[in-house]
């Protein structure tokens, strides 16, 4: 291959720690640390302490060798009386992982995507958030959202959407006419409040009450990504973009994450106002936005997907990653129960049993390989989070939405109808039964005013 190894990404962690175990036994890789850079190279830091420094150019020579281009010029590896190494060693980022019969611990250095490796919220939100996500567009997420707070608001309850879609906004158009967008939206929102801050006063200015607001009590209150000012200059809108998806910097230099933003942006809006729940609809793929959505609002989060191959393909780089999570959150002796905040949605479902069946299979086995426990009769372990797969109330269990006709076109604020009980009540009942357990309000569900005699 034109000369070079045959060491690519996928393999040069893999070749370090093989190497490291037939040198120095498996015991010295468990207790060092194996770190990638934000390029991709890798290097191995050991407890041990230096060894003569004939011995370690052998070792250095050995290991660039096997690494190839993978390798630091700086050094594959390091010892425990070295500079900066022993705060490394003692990192709690680090991720417990395994490689066949060997164990080690691996520190990842990312400038994107880093948010994918933040602790997730373990406690869960007041009022209660429910996150619509998806990998792709096009299955029914926002679509979702706007029938959900529809619902929600004719049985009288008050409630806040925020769309966190900025890079393919949408929501506030379904959800607000022109005459009820309000001035800014999210997008501004983290702008400014990188720049110079929002100050409390400004906060009714990002926030817009729909037409779903019911006579009888019920409120929806949108927070858009964009609001009127995007129309006025619509040449600002990408410039803005680029700058509300960065980290800021605090007036004492301290780095503040998109996704600390975003959780502070939310509990100001459900601050200066009663909502009975909060729902988010989420950037969807795997970029480095939807990561706060997904991972740091304690929030319940809906994983939409539809029953094909490529949503089960897709969804299992999300879940390899949370399950390293998982496995660093319970190395530290946490339980990781935000694994039970994540729930399947299986969207524009047909009426085949055996597809449905084939689904629910596909989806109990992405679960079970990366956020159930095994059983072990043996030492049983009450914390474990562990469902059979013909349990209902798993995560792993799909909520169903079927598909309709009806919503190919669907655009309530030109069409008003789209969003009367009666336009989506077959469809999505079971599905909004569902929301209800979720967010767990108290009592039998308020009869519809549109049906009252």
């Amino acid at each position: 291959m034109n000369g070079r190894s045959e060491i690519f990404f996928d393999s040069a962690v893999p070749a370090l720690v093989e190497d490291i175990a037939a040198q120095f036994g498996p015991e010295v890789l468990e207790n060092g640390l194996v770190v990638r850079d934000t390029s991709g190279r890798v290097r191995f830091l050991s407890s041990e302490t230096s060894p003569p420094d004939e011995v370690r150019a052998k070792i250095e020579e050995r290991l660039t060798s096997v690494l190839g281009g993978y390798s630091r010029a700086d050094g594959v590896i390091a010892f425990s009386d070295e500079p900066g190494v022993q705060p490394l060693l003692r990192d709690p980022a680090a991720f417990p992982m395994e490689h066949g019969p060997l164990s080690f611990r691996l520190l990842d250095r990312r400038i994107v995507g880093s948010a994918w490796l933040d602790a997730p919220q373990e406690q869960e939100a007041r009022p209660p958030r429910i996150v619509f996500a998806s990998l792709k567009g096009g299955v029914g997420r926002s679509t979702a959202v706007a029938v959900t707070a529809s619902d929600l608001a004719r049985r009288n309850r008050n409630i806040l959407v925020i769309d966190l879609d900025l890079e393919a906004p949408g929501l506030g158009d379904m959800l607000l006419d022109d005459e009820r967008l309000p001035r800014f939206g999210t997008v501004d929102y983290l702008v400014e409040d990188g720049l110079v801050g929002v100050p409390d006063r400004y906060l009714s200015e990002f926030v817009g009450t729909s037409g779903l607001t019911t006579a009888s009590g019920g409120r929806v209150d949108v927070l858009p990504a964009l609001g009127r000012q995007d129309l006025v200059y619509p040449g600002n809108t990408l410039a803005k973009l680029s700058r509300a998806m960065i980290d800021d910097i605090d007036i004492n230099g301290v780095t503040v994450p998109v996704a600390v933003q975003i959780a502070e942006m939310i509990r100001r809006f459900t601050s200066r106002d009663s909502y009975d729940a909060v729902l988010i609809d989420s950037r969807a793929g795997l970029s480095e936005l939807a990561a706060p959505a997904i991972l740091g609002l304690g929030a319940t989060v809906l994983l939409f997907g539809t029953a094909q191959r490529q949503t089960i393909r897709g969804y299992a780089a999300l879940f390899a990653a949370l399950k390293a999570l998982a496995q660093r959150d319970r190395a530290a002796g946490k339980r990781a129960e935000w694994r039970l905040m994540f729930k399947a949605v299986y969207a524009k479902a047909g009426l085949d049993e055996s597809t449905e069946a084939r689904y629910r299979d596909d989806l109990y086995e992405l679960f079970a390989d990366n956020f159930y426990e095994a059983d072990d009769p043996e030492h049983p372990n009450a914390d474990a989070v562990s469902f059979n797969i013909d349990d209902r109330n798993g995560p792993h269990w799909p909520l169903i939405i079927p598909f309709t006709q009806n919503l190919i076109d669907f655009d309530p604020v030109r069409t008003p109808s789209h969003l009367n009980s009666a336009f989506y009540e077959q469809a999505y009942r079971p599905f909004l039964d569902a929301i209800d357990s979720i967010i767990a309000f108290d009592g039998p569900s308020l009869q519809d005013p549109e049906n009252e005699l």
